[in-house]
Order: C-alpha cells, then structure tokens, then sequence
C-alpha cells in the first residue's frame, strides 16, 4: 500500500512531463507493475511509468494524432524488449562501465529537472500554441521550455507556484530523514495541496496552475482501438510502424537498461539472483499491453523499488499488490487527483531529480581535473588518493552532455564506444612473452594476456628478426595463462610462423586454455603449415619451478619490464646480466 501511494504523485508528474494527462500515467504504471510482477525476471521490483521514457516522448505527443502514434510505440517498444529478452540481450548489462552508468543517472536526472520547467508556462498559452511551435524543442525536452514561444506564469502567480514547489521538494527531501513509514511524495503532494487550497485560494484569493487546468478528464483503461476520442486513429500500416520505430528502439534500449540496473542493484541488496532474459521478457509483454490499453509504457522504478525492499519484501506479491491497490486509486480518487497544484508536482519531480543525480561524481571529477602538485598541497592525503582516471572522468561527462543533446540511448552508445576504444588502446600492449632457457634443442615462450586485433602488432615486436634467427628448430607457445582471441589473433600466429618457417623451423602451440583451444581447433584449416597445434591435454611441460602444495597456484607474471626478450638475445650476456 506505502508503494502504491508513492506511486501516485510520480505517475501524475511523469504523465504531465511527457505532455499527457494524468490517466495515462497512472493507468500505464498499474498496468506495468501488475504485468511485470507476475512475468518479471525480478521479485519484489517496482515497474512503472518513469521519467527517464516520459522524457522521450513530448515531441511525438505533440503531433497530430500523437498519442496514436505513441501507443503504437509503445507495443513497438514491448515486441523489440521480447526480441532482445530471446536473445539474451539483458546479460549484457554487466559490460557497461560504472562511469557509462554515473553519466546516464546525471543525464537523466538534468533531463527530467530541466523539463519541469515547462510547468511553470501559461496553461491557456499553452493549449492555444500550435504543434507547430511546440515541436521547436528536441525530443527529450531539456531545453524545450525556453524554445516553444509559451510564456511563463509570471508576478504573484509565479512567487506562489514557486513557493509551493520548494515545500513539496524539501518535505520530500527531508521526511524520509524523520520517518519511512510514509511515502515522503505523498505527504509533499497533500502539503502543497492544503497550501494551495487554505492559502494561497482562501487566503490570498490568488491561484497557481492545477492538473484540473491541464487535463480535467478521465479516461478508464480500455483497448486504445475501441475508444471514441482515438476514433479518428490513422489505422496500422508499416508506414506507420517505420515513424514510430526510431522511438521504440530508444524507448526499449532506455527501458531495459534502467530496469537491468535496478535488477542487478536488488540482486545485491537481497543476495539473491534475477532473471535478466525474463525480465526482458516480461517487461515486453506489459508494455505492449500498456500500449494497447493507452498507456505511454514503463520500466523499473529504482525509488519505489528500494521502498518496497526496505519494507521486507522479497516476493512477486509485493509488486502485484502494490499494482492492484494503485488501480483501486485510481478508480476511487482521480477527481482529487485534479486538485493537485503542478508546482507540487513538480517539487516533487525535482527531489527525483537530486536523489537520480550522483553528487559524489563532481568531487571525482573535479579530483581528477586536478594536477597532483595541486592535490597534495592544497588537500589531505586521504582526498587527494581518491583520484580516478581522467578518462573515467571524460566519460562521466560526455555521456552526461550527450544526454542533453541527443537521447539516452545515444549517450550510453557513445560512453561504451569511448570505454571500449580506450580499454582496447590500453590492453594493446599488456600481452607478454616470456622465455624459458632452452635445452636439448627446444625454446619455450609462456604468453601472458590476451593476444586480440589491439595487442597483435605489439605480439609481433616481442619475436624481432635477431630473436627468430637465433631460436632453435623447435619452438613451442605456452598459452597456460595466455589466451587468443579473435581472427586477428590467429593471422598474428601466422605471420610468426612464417618468420620462423623462413629459416626452417616450427612453432607449436601448447597448454591452451578452453576459450583458445575452442579458437584455434575450429581455426586449425586456417594456420600455416609452420605452425603445429598441441591438442593434447595430457602433455607435460618442464617445470621450471619449485613443487608446490596441490592448493597453491601461483601465476608466472614476472615483475620485470619484458621488452627485455629483445635485448637479452640481441645483446651479449654480459650486457643482459647487467639489465
């Protein structure tokens, strides 16, 4: 029941966020919660309307036929989440990089506060503006407010709406500090609310916006194609699919990335296991429900999932109940619902808004901006440790500003791309070769690391002309904690086996971990005929190191700079001793 409160004034700000009224918010967010917490891959996680896809959708709203087009999106969105879900898209969340995540909850935090501010426009203005002049702004609506031409609430109506946000926004904030027993949204709603209604209209006899300004009827869920005021409804084409797919992509990949990252957040509060396919899955199949219903879709709600985790609950009946008891509010308590001041609203949209934003990220930030002269003269020796990388830092920002510019999606696509391009230009020179001391005709080469496209030029180096001149007939690789990877991997073994078959000698390849001997037997038609691969699982190698107890591994990762394999066979040994 606490959950089903709280989700009453976020559905209702969510739904006026994204320019519809507040039935559609609330009919989509029982709709999700009870369709979710019976097919979900996650007991006991709150689904619903969220912010972070009420953003994406104001320009399509704001076409004609808009909210058409919007529930064909939606039912898009699910069927891409069920196609994902096949697929085992959901696992794949554990690859994206912490600073990848920061910068997506500081986009969508800024986004989502930076849209509330069309709540403070002249809501006579603001139905008599043309679609036209509304599609001025992007379609996440950051800077929408100060591009559509609307003007604002302005002189004692302003003060007062203002007024009555910052209530809402500090009884938000700081009752959870007193007592969780009740939703802190709520009790902002009903403050700001009584302030409206005892003060500023008794009192004062002046008045600010209300929902009842923006939307004053009620729709009950029903099937979109069967209610009267979407008679006029353009009908299914692929058309009209291929207008709405570019939404549903971003919608469905935002979507899924919130709810994997609430799932993954619950799995380790609760210590137990998600479903990461199910619950892929099961969001698909609420959403195209939702959007046949006339709903503007939903995801995970990581707020209202950590209330429903701190009460106890660990299974599906939470959820469902929490879904079952908003439907009954919504049945019994929408004419109170259009009394609610917007400013409330919004109050409460922007304490979402400081709670989605991570703080600690500027002073890491700010940390890493910073020259270490700097930080040791100016700041403690615990604060000036506490420095990640510059390129973390330059993720954390760049999605951040994308998110502003473009969309989720395209943001979190942009973090990865960055991360990945760096990890692979550093793992590119991690790859090592170390030589064991030849005997009876035979040299041996423990790799270390993983040889893939980025790091096979630096494989290369590590066997110059000297060193493959000198080596005896038989030369075998160890890849006992090295590991091949890719096709490029596989034509940088060729070419080093052609350096050797040059001169009439052979490369073996030995001790393979599963991956690369899965790798190299399916690629075995693909290796020159220099090279001779070792499947025998059973073969010994000498052992150049002291016996060991059978529960002690120790791993050969010299300490030592192995640019010295060079050196060692280009110089004399008197000159190697001495390196």
């Amino acid at each position: 029941l606490t959950v089903a409160l709280a989700l009453v004034p976020e559905a209702v700000a969510f739904a006026l966020a994204a320019g519809l009224p507040p039935d559609v918010g609330l009919n989509s967010a029982w709709i999700i919660s009870v369709v979710t917490a019976l097919f979900g891959g996650r007991p006991a996680m709150i689904c619903g309307a969220t912010g972070s896809l009420a953003v994406l959708v104001p320009e399509t709203v704001q076409q004609e036929h808009g909210k058409v087009l919007l529930f064909y999106a939606v039912i898009l969105m699910g069927i891409i989440e069920i196609f994902l879900g096949l697929i085992n898209v959901g696992t794949l969340v554990k690859l994206i990089p912490v600073p990848v995540m920061i910068g997506f909850c500081n986009g969508l935090a800024l986004v989502i506060g930076l849209a509330q501010i069309s709540n403070f426009k002249d809501p006579h203005y603001l139905h008599a503006a043309s679609p036209e002049s509304s599609l001025s702004g992007r379609r996440l609506g950051a800077f929408h407010a100060f591009q559509d031409g609307v003007p604002f609430i302005h002189g004692e109506e302003a003060g007062l709406a203002a007024l009555i946000t910052v209530l809402a926004f500090v009884v938000s904030l700081w009752l959870p500090r007193l007592s969780t027993r009740v939703p802190s949204a709520l009790i902002a709603i009903l403050v700001g609310t009584a302030f409206e209604w005892a003060i500023v209209r008794a009192a004062l006899h002046s008045a600010t916006p209300i929902v009842g300004d923006i939307a004053d009827k009620s729709v009950y869920p029903n099937l979109f194609w069967f209610n009267d005021i979407y008679k006029d409804a353009p009908p299914l084409s692929v058309d009209l699919m291929l207008k709405v797919l570019p939404l549903s992509v971003t919608m469905a990949a935002v979507g899924l990335l919130e709810s994997l990252m609430t799932l993954n957040l619950i799995d380790e509060i609760t210590k137990t296991k998600g479903n990461p396919k199910r619950e892929c899955l099961g969001q698909g199949l609420a959403n195209i429900i939702c959007g046949a219903f006339g709903g503007m879709g939903g995801c995970a709600m990581i707020g209202q999932s950590m209330i429903n985790i701190g009460s106890g609950a660990r299974t599906r009946v939470s959820s469902f109940i929490a879904g079952l008891f908003l439907l009954i509010i919504v049945l019994v308590a929408y004419p109170g619902i259009k009394q609610i001041p917007v400013s409330a609203l919004v109050g409460v949209m922007f304490n979402v808004c400081y709670h989605t934003f991570e703080w600690s990220s500027l002073k890491l930030i700010a940390l890493a901006a910073c020259p270490l002269r700097v930080r040791q003269q100016f700041l403690s020796t615990k604060t000036s440790m506490q420095q990640i990388r510059r390129m973390d830092a330059l993720v954390i920002l760049t999605v951040t500003l994308v998110t502003l510019f473009t969309d989720l999606a395209t943001a979190v696509a942009v973090g990865m791309v960055i991360s990945l391009f760096y990890f692979a230009l550093e793992t590119s020179s991690a790859v090592q070769v170390v030589p064991r001391e030849p005997s009876e005709g035979v040299q041996i080469y423990d790799v270390h690391g993983t040889l893939f496209f980025g790091s096979t030029s630096h494989f290369l180096e590590l066997f110059p002309e000297a060193v493959v001149k000198k080596d005896p007939e038989d030369v075998r690789l160890v890849f006992e904690t090295g590991h091949v990877a890719d096709f490029s991997a596989v034509q940088a073994l060729n070419k080093l086996g052609e350096r050797y078959g040059v001169y009439g000698k052979r490369l073996t390849l030995e001790k393979l971990m599963p991956k690369t001997h899965r790798v190299l037997s399916r690629a075995q038609g693909l290796l020159v005929e220099e090279i001779t691969l070792s499947l025998d699982e059973q073969m010994v190698l000498p052992n150049l190191e002291p016996e060991l107890p059978s529960h002690l591994h120790i791993e050969r990762v010299p300490s030592v700079d192995f640019s010295y394999v060079e050196r060692r066979r280009s110089h004399s040994r008197d000159e190697s001793d001495s390196a």
